[in-house]
């Protein structure tokens, strides 16, 4: 379900007054408010992975997944500029928010992983990647300074019998911890539709 577009090259970063906004913010907003908000949808479910795609279909109502199942039906081609407008309004509403998961930590920095780890709560950590597939594991482990990888390993070595149930839950809490430092503007999350954003 995900078509192939370019990656979006952003070259300069928003003023915060709104007289020095460039030119194309407003084009783009222009752009999106002429797309109907049925074809938005359609086009962001396409644009992410289906397993993303068919959670958020669940927040919809049988008649609105129906009306936007038949739009991405009878779609034939997305613009891959049309396509970047939109992600970006959905991503600036939530999206990418609501998408993040523990596996995503894959694809953040070193220094995002840094920021939420903490050695109190490496036992939790523990858990959540005794469940976590090895490259996660292995990202994890890689991004923390020396000592606080001893630790989680330590943790690692020693976990004892465990449920999968608690393995999900200690995931979902870190999770959330990377979902608050987001809303703090601590961090960047993944962007879900695995668009890469290039800033110059």
């Amino acid at each position: 379900m995900n078509p192939t577009t370019s990656p979006r090259t952003r070259t300069t970063a928003e003023p915060s007054h709104p007289d020095d906004r460039p030119a194309d913010v407003d084009g783009d907003r222009a752009a999106a408010a002429s797309i109907s908000p049925l074809r938005k949808a359609a086009i962001v479910l396409i644009s992410l992975e289906q397993s993303l795609s068919s959670q958020l279909l669940t927040h919809l109502d049988r008649e609105a997944v129906e009306a936007v199942t038949w739009e991405i039906a009878r779609m034939d081609r997305v613009d891959p500029d049309e396509q970047a407008v939109v992600l970006e309004e959905f991503l600036g509403m939530g999206l990418r928010r609501l998408c993040f998961v523990f596996d995503d930590l894959l694809r953040m920095d070193d220094r995002e992983i840094r920021a939420g780890f903490q050695v109190d709560d490496a036992e939790a950590w523990a858990l959540a990647l005794a469940g976590a597939a090895a490259p996660v594991r292995a990202k994890v482990i890689g991004a923390l300074t020396a000592s606080a990888a001893q630790a989680l390993q330590r943790h690692l070595e020693n976990l004892g019998p465990f449920r999968l149930s608690d393995t999900e839950v200690a995931q979902a809490e870190i999770s959330e911890r990377f979902r608050g430092l987001y809303d703090q503007g601590e961090l960047d999350l993944p962007d879900p539709s695995g668009r890469e954003e290039v800033l110059v």
